[in-house]
């Protein structure tokens, strides 16, 4: 009865391509999340500064934000199974490298920040890839639920890989962390091996004017346009002060349990949203909701930093939970709209534009950590939810396109044929 259920809301789990495919990226999601957690801590341990901790971000960031353009139109050309069966690879290695000269204690900053920059170029073509190989593993009326199921991963890592890691740094180092993590990218890279994928079309025209037709799609329709500008806005001035908990931990006197914790409250939020959205139905998702969730979401995480200057743990974590609930339902239910409305041959662009959005998160501990160091944590924060919250009033008061999602069902925009 249960399982006759689940398989209603989440038509996408019945198609068997998608659940291997889901339970691999289970994987290597948990993998890149013990990277990222890794790297933070193992840079404050070296330097002790909240601005290291941004130059981090953006070592992390952009490389992927260059690559991502030209890794939509990789994924519209080339083979998707093949590309992530690379990423997956190269990723091993690039984590094995680290866990040595971590357990040999010769890392020094340098190491880590190249590290990061590697794993980012490689992201920047698999993220695309995924955002895009849907249709490959099932059909139409099950995107929704495997938009939502894909997130779902993403927040549930961050949910529970965190306090795994906490554990791992506190009785085996950061070394431990990395050496998991790559185990995590190799076994994604054994299971994609045995799902079959049909390869990309080979394309008449070049990766340039492929680039051009999908950044000129984006601009010419408000929908997109106006989404993808406020999710890139949410990641790079409020969501980037992820990249700051190991400076919000010493601030709050704890260690790295606690890290590991206050990083499963924002994804325990996460799945809360995730599972809202996987419930609803596409023409239930509303443009109005969406922005007011956007809204409230950098509230509850300026909420948060007063919190942290008050050393008021609890409500921390209380603050951290509630943005991440609301974060996620804006996140999502952008995404999902994006997905239904983005014509097909236009789909690996067009998302791997948005995947840009996964990089701004460590770009924005940059400005979040020069601001902290000379600001402090409350003005850093305060002054990026400000400049978000700006935006959402000033696309929900200027755009009827966005206000209006919702009042009609979301079909997929018809392309002329291409000559």
């Amino acid at each position: 009865m249960l399982l006759r259920k689940f398989l209603r809301r989440y038509p996408a789990f019945l198609y068997s391509p998608f659940r291997r495919y889901w339970f691999a990226s289970l994987a290597s999601i948990a993998g890149a999340n013990l990277l990222i957690l890794g790297q933070g801590w193992l840079v404050f341990e070296l330097t002790g500064s909240p601005f290291q901790l941004g130059v981090l971000g953006a070592a992390a960031a952009v490389p992927g934000i260059v690559v991502n353009l030209i890794g939509g139109v990789i994924a519209d050309r080339f083979d998707k199974r093949k590309i992530i069966l690379f990423s997956c690879l190269c990723n091993t290695v690039f984590l094995s490298i680290l866990t040595v000269l971590d357990a040999s204690n010769v890392v020094k900053v340098w190491h880590v920040y190249t590290i990061a920059a590697m794993t980012s170029l490689v992201t920047g073509i698999d993220w695309p890839v995924r955002a895009s190989i849907y249709p490959l593993l099932v059909k139409r009326p099950a995107y929704l639920s495997a938009v939502a199921l894909n997130s779902f991963i993403w927040q549930s890592s961050r949910a529970t890989i965190p306090a795994i890691g906490g554990a791992l740094l506190f009785f085996g180092g950061t070394a431990s962390v990395f050496a998991v993590g790559a185990l995590g990218f190799f076994t994604m890279f054994l299971v994609v091996l045995t799902i079959p994928l049909k390869e990309s079309q080979e394309s008449k025209t070049s990766p340039i004017q492929e680039l051009v037709e999908g950044l000129t799609f984006i601009y010419n329709h408000g929908l997109f346009k106006w989404l993808l500008g406020l999710t890139f806005l949410a990641m790079f001035f409020v969501q980037s002060y992820v990249q700051l908990l190991p400076y919000i931990v010493e601030l709050l006197d704890q260690n790295e349990a606690v890290y590991g914790l206050l990083l499963a409250a924002g994804g325990i939020g996460a799945i809360v949203g995730t599972l809202v959205v996987g419930a609803m139905k596409s023409s239930s998702v509303s443009g109005k909701t969406l922005l007011v969730c956007a809204l409230i979401s950098a509230i509850g995480t300026f909420l948060m930093s007063l919190a942290v200057s008050w050393n008021l743990l609890i409500w921390t974590f209380a603050f951290a939970f509630t943005s991440a609930i609301l974060a996620s339902i804006f996140q999502i239910s952008g995404v999902t709209i994006m997905q239904l409305a983005v014509p097909h041959r236009l789909r690996g662009r067009v998302m791997g534009f948005h995947t840009v959005c996964y990089n701004l998160i460590p770009l924005g501990g940059l400005f979040l950590g020069f601001l902290a160091e000379v600001l402090g944590i409350v003005a850093a924060i305060g002054i990026g939810c400000l400049i978000f919250g700006a935006a959402v009033l000033g696309v929900g008061l200027g755009s009827s396109t966005i206000r209006n999602i919702g009042q009609r069902p979301i079909r997929e925009i018809q392309l002329p044929s291409p000559s």
